[in-house]
């Protein structure tokens, strides 16, 4: 019988306990691939969002006859995008991608996810002047939740000065506010990922591939004692650990497709696409289909070597080597000795610069430390089981020392993948805390800056008077040094500051401006004069205005960012023209600081004004969306991670309570009792996963400061 038919007839026909062991063996593989597609889908997903991204991007050139504005504004951590487009009276124009027909003055065409949030919200359509008359198609959106309108508008109804023309559509790439993460954030993004997910994922199918690896070994050693070559004895063990291995592989993509197309529309990792995105590519495929099989090959061959060159010891169970401790120490303390260094850099406060040196050695440093920590518990805790063999007066602890001090590899295979779960999460962490604060507003107040020249006078006040809106100001900046003059009353200032911060405000006359928190005063405004030109409604020049910064300061403290930061001098509004504005002024607008406050005021406000540009001072919308993104995945890395540990950790402790029945049973027959076994058992998987843990932490611990001394956060 060749060796092929002899493998395939072991693993088909032999006992219940290898039936169990293949089928355990595959299903590990099963779960890892699918992880594996998962994460390799990543960039994929991100591709096709981009791609659709700069696919409807306007482009430049001869002019169709049709002006475009765009406006964002957020809802939630999503941006709302509304493109006012104004078609020509004739001549053909082409179509934005999934948009069968131009929405004429009085239309709206909508994504499906904006006539849904339309539904629950119909104080949005105030935003949205216009009768809805189509949805967008996929083509011409990012992903299925992404809320995006084009509005029909007259030529009159756009501001001249913003509207652009319309030459066509579509870039070579992505705008990076239109990108689903910036360039930046990729190259930590993928370093996470790799140990959040790559490097368990290795380990788990690692472990995967070599359950019972002693009674396979044995009873590989039986055949070459009774003549089966020793190549012949490597292919009957390549044979059981393919099966499984392509078998798994298949059903892992198979998997993968399935989740893929639930948890496509869902969002809940920040950024939803489309099924078609994350169908895993050909390189995806092989990585899979070819890749795991050829690592339990590898992972398969040191046992099946062993059992080939030297049988009879492997049947008598002869003493095992020693775990080679100089593979542990050449990639852990290289490893250990980058990150500890960055640390050391960031406690003396020396400030290193990210580059791309930085780039490369603290992910290699990370890696490194992660992988030589799981080749180090071996070792590690072989002295120490040694050592506690050796004082301990207590059965079941000197029997479960003595078994893992002449075996500690079965051990590690059952926890291996929750130390790195718990080193990949301790590195994790720093980065979603830092994240999390980054997106954190705590100011007291929301400020709103709306362009005097894009509202009428008659909208200006209908926005002050809007509910939600507790206070408003006009603000503008010299051309010089962009220092901000505010034409307001002390009340009026009161709504844009901390409470109660104001000091030695007086109403009726111009008085300097300072925030102590910023910077020092400087001395030399005193005096100053500033000139500023005067617009009227029509925004046509009506003179100039001059104001002296007096000696007495109004000090005042603001919550960051604000556009009161660089404002240097306090106007009292009498101190102005009637009916006349300072040149490029800007309307501020103070209301409640809480989310869902912002969102009403935002849609109160673009009611008023549609098509004028509302900035909510603080909040970028499209880092939002980004941090959210990213957040997500790093989320889902952490699932993906805390599936894989926790499944090395149950096929590990199943394989090695099945692999343990014989050895169970001699020690009952010789007396031992159950509970003394189950202790000694209990003990023995304990001392390798509170070693490995504990090294964990402090390990992630440093990888998670170095990553932030180099500029991560």
């Amino acid at each position: 019988m060749n060796p092929l038919a002899l493998g395939l007839r072991l693993v088909l026909r032999g006992p219940r306990s290898n039936q169990a062991r293949f089928l355990l063996m595959t299903l590990g593989c099963a779960l890892g691939v699918a992880c594996l597609a998962a994460a390799l889908s990543i960039p994929a997903i991100l591709a096709a969002h981009d791609g659709r991204a700069a696919g409807r991007a306007v482009q430049g050139g001869p002019s169709s006859g049709a002006l475009t504005l765009e406006r964002k504004d957020p809802v939630g951590s999503r941006p709302l995008t509304r493109i006012f487009i104004s078609p020509p009276d004739n001549g053909t124009v082409p179509l934005p991608p999934g948009v069968k027909r131009l929405p004429q003055p009085g239309e709206v065409v909508i994504s499906p996810a904006l006539r849904d949030l339309l539904a629950e919200r119909p104080g949005l359509k105030g935003a949205l002047p216009g009768r809805v008359v189509n949805t967008i198609g996929p083509a011409g959106l990012t992903g299925p939740q992404e809320l995006y309108a084009y509005v029909g508008r007259t030529r009159a109804q756009l501001p001249a000065e913003e509207a652009k023309p319309v030459g066509g559509y579509g870039i070579p790439w992505a705008a990076p506010d239109e990108a689903a993460i910036d360039d930046g954030t990729v190259a930590p993004l993928r370093f996470t990922l790799c140990c959040l997910v790559l490097l368990p994922l290795f380990v788990y199918l690692s472990v995967c591939v070599r359950l019972s690896a002693e009674a396979r070994s044995r009873r590989l050693a039986s055949l070459r004692l009774l003549g089966l070559s020793a190549r012949d004895t490597m292919r009957v063990s390549a044979v059981e650990t393919l099966c499984a291995a392509a078998v798994g592989a298949v059903l892992g993509v198979g998997l993968h497709l399935l989740v893929n197309a639930w948890v496509a529309r869902t969002g809940w990792v920040g950024l939803a696409w489309y099924p078609a995105d994350g169908l895993p590519s050909v390189w995806t495929l092989a990585a899979c289909l070819l890749g795991c099989p050829a690592l339990a090959y590898l992972a398969g061959c040191r046992h099946a070597k062993e059992a080939a060159l030297r049988p009879l010891a492997v049947r008598r169970q002869a003493q095992p080597g020693k775990p080679r401790r100089w593979l542990a120490a050449l990639l852990v303390l290289p490893g250990l000795g980058i990150v500890t260094a960055y640390c050391v850099l960031g406690v003396l406060g020396v400030y290193v610069e990210p580059s791309a040196l930085t780039s490369f050695l603290v992910p290699a440093g990370a890696l490194l430390t992660g992988a030589g920590l799981v080749l180090a518990l071996p070792p590690v805790t072989a002295w120490l089981a040694a050592r506690i063999a050796a004082t301990t007066q207590r059965l079941p602890l000197t029997l479960a020392m003595r078994h893992h001090e002449t075996t500690p590899g079965a051990a590690l295979r059952v926890v291996s993948g929750l130390v790195l779960l718990v080193y990949a999460a301790s590195l994790t962490q720093g980065v979603l805390v830092e994240l999390d604060q980054v997106s954190r507003r705590t100011a007291p107040n929301q400020e709103y800056a709306v362009p005097f020249r894009q509202v009428t006078a008659e909208q200006r006040a209908a926005m002050t008077k809007a509910e939600g809106v507790s206070g408003h100001a006009v603000h503008t900046y010299r051309t010089t040094d962009q220092s901000g003059i505010l034409v307001a009353t002390c009340e009026q200032l009161e709504k844009f500051v901390r409470p109660g911060s104001v000091r030695g405000c007086v109403d009726g006359r111009p008085l300097a401006l300072h925030d102590p928190a910023t910077a020092p005063y400087d001395l030399r405004e005193r005096g100053r004069t500033h000139a500023f030109a005067l617009r009227d409604e029509d925004g046509r020049t009506a003179g100039s205005v001059r104001f002296t910064v007096p000696e007495k300061i109004v000090t005042f403290s603001v919550a960051q960012p604000s556009a009161l930061t660089s404002t240097v001098l306090l106007v009292p509004p009498k101190a102005l023209p009637p009916g006349l504005h300072p040149a490029g002024a800007q309307l501020l607008l103070s209301g409640a600081p809480e989310p869902e406050a912002v969102q009403a005021t935002l849609d109160r406000l673009a009611g008023i004004a549609p098509t004028a540009q509302i900035d909510p001072v603080g909040i970028v919308i499209e880092s939002l969306r980004q941090l959210s993104i990213v957040k997500g995945l790093l989320g889902t890395g952490m699932v993906l991670g805390l599936v894989i540990g926790v499944a090395a950790f149950l096929v590990s402790a199943t394989d090695r309570a099945m692999d343990g029945r014989r050895r169970t049973a001699t020690l009952t027959l010789l007396g031992i009792r159950t509970r003394t076994l189950r202790a000694a058992q209990c003990a023995q998987v304990l001392l390798p996963l509170a070693v490995g843990i504990g090294g964990a932490l402090v390990a992630g611990r440093l990888a998670e400061s170095s990553y932030l001394v180099t500029g991560g956060g």
